[in-house]
């Protein structure tokens, strides 16, 4: 399965996402703190380096929170719960109703501990969906997230949509007879009554447990024996043929409440937001290859102001996480340069990069720039003309939010093995002398 897996002109535009007033979205966060969560991993920041899955958990959880937050609409208040042994407990006490600021959460998400202790997830799950649809203003635009981080395995629910595992089902809504099954309690929950609440799975397991088994104890197997349980029993749902995995779970029930999955192996690396390579690192080929998708129908992985479309928006927060992940980023060819505007003369821009939210190249007189092994990425008109300009252009990427090019007047572009984005508004004389290798996207 594949895994799901910013320059003054930046600067200006992540504080217009930072200063944002958060708008009515809210967040529940849900952290497994059971036993099994102490087994070791490849750290996501080294992988030469083990921590518990829980450590990495709040390292995922934290770090959801702050991408939310810089979202278009930011959070007007996060929840942080774990669970563990016999329901889901409340960690950020000191907030009204248990919401608090996203920098508290995050605080409160470092400051968590692990147990233990058995895995009540199907009743903690019932619990925290209700929270989450309590929350904010009642209003119909509310938008309220759930964030799960978990390794799955119920096996302590006695409560609220406590049953057995699905067996027959493997799809919504899961079993309901004899008795209902705790996936099928849990998804019903997720959906009746309204409004939905989107929810983000994360899951750490591995699917043959031989990593997970020989990097640790599982103090989570003394508690069950201590139940009277074998500690094998633990494993029995996901090692069976019959019932309904973790995994089959949570991609549906993230499915169905808009939300998204993520499956974390214990023996590969953490997946990276922002890495659209797929590659395990944030640099500047992902960078290019959001570029190269302004416009495009949004997707979770590319939307990341989550504002329903690919733009210069969600650019400018992919180029601070450059150097995340635990891949090797690749040496960024490009130094930056400012906007550049021309009013005569000739500029040469060479192995340069301009990143802005307004206009990249702007000429207002007879101009002749030159622009060799580049990138020019702008959230308005990449290239703007008013009168006349000769532009020659090889090896580099121009891409426009709005237009590659914005001609008011004439315009010569002599090109070669040179990538066009957007669309282009002439209005004017325009000549392409296109010298070969180009591409013209829109």
């Amino acid at each position: 399965m594949k895994y799901l897996r910013i320059v003054s002109g930046v600067a200006a535009s992540l504080m217009l996402v930072a200063g944002t007033a958060a708008a009515d979205r809210t967040m529940v966060v849900l952290l497994d703190a059971t036993g099994s969560m102490q087994t070791l991993r490849p750290s996501s920041a080294d992988p030469a380096v083990m921590i518990t899955r829980y450590d990495q958990a709040k390292i995922d959880a934290a770090k959801r929170v702050n991408d939310a937050n810089n979202e278009t609409g930011g959070l007007s208040g996060v929840a942080v719960y774990k669970f563990f042994g016999t329901n889901a407990v409340l960690e950020s006490v000191m907030g009204v109703g248990g919401f608090v600021t996203p920098g508290q959460a995050q605080t409160v998400i470092q400051n968590s501990t692990v147990t233990d202790d058995v895995t009540p997830l199907a009743t903690a799950m019932c619990q925290v969906i209700q929270v989450a649809r309590d929350s904010g203003s009642g209003a119909a635009t509310t938008k309220r997230f759930l964030e799960v981080y978990t390794d799955g395995a119920e096996n302590n629910s006695t409560a609220e949509c406590a049953g057995p595992f699905s067996t027959i089902l493997h799809t919504a809504p899961f079993d309901s007879l004899p008795v209902p099954s705790w996936q099928n309690l849990v998804w019903n929950k997720s959906q009746n009554p309204p409004p939905i609440v989107q929810i983000d799975s994360t899951l750490y397991h591995d699917v043959s447990f031989a990593f997970a088994r020989s990097k640790a104890i599982n103090p989570e197997d003394a508690k069950l024996a201590a139940l009277g349980r074998s500690p094998a029993a633990r494993f029995a749902a996901a090692l069976a043929d019959g019932p309904v995995t973790d995994l089959e779970f949570f991609t549906i029930l993230s499915a169905d409440t808009g939300g998204f999955f993520t499956e974390v192996l214990d023996s590969a690396p953490v997946p990276v937001v922002g890495d659209l390579d797929g590659d395990f690192d944030v640099d500047r080929n992902d960078a290019i290859i959001l570029a190269r998708r302004f416009g495009a129908p949004a997707i979770h992985a590319f939307d990341l102001n989550d504002d329903g479309k690919i733009g210069f928006g969600d650019y400018a927060l992919l180029l601070p996480k450059f150097g995340d992940g635990s891949g090797t980023p690749a040496a960024d060819p490009y130094t930056p340069s400012p906007a550049i505007n021309c009013i005569g003369g000739t500029v040469t821009l060479t192995g340069k990069v301009i990143e802005n939210g307004g206009i990249t190249i702007n000429t207002t007189g007879a101009c002749r720039v030159i622009i060799k092994n580049s990138l020019i990425v702008s959230g308005a008109a990449a290239i703007k003309v008013l009168g006349t300009a000769i532009f020659e252009i090889d090896n580099s990427i121009i891409v426009g939010e709005a237009q590659w090019l914005n001609s008011t007047g004439a315009t010569v572009v002599s090109a070669a093995n040179t990538v066009f984005h957007g669309p282009r508004r002439l209005i004017g004389a325009f000549v392409l002398l296109d010298r070969g290798g180009n591409t013209f996207e829109q």
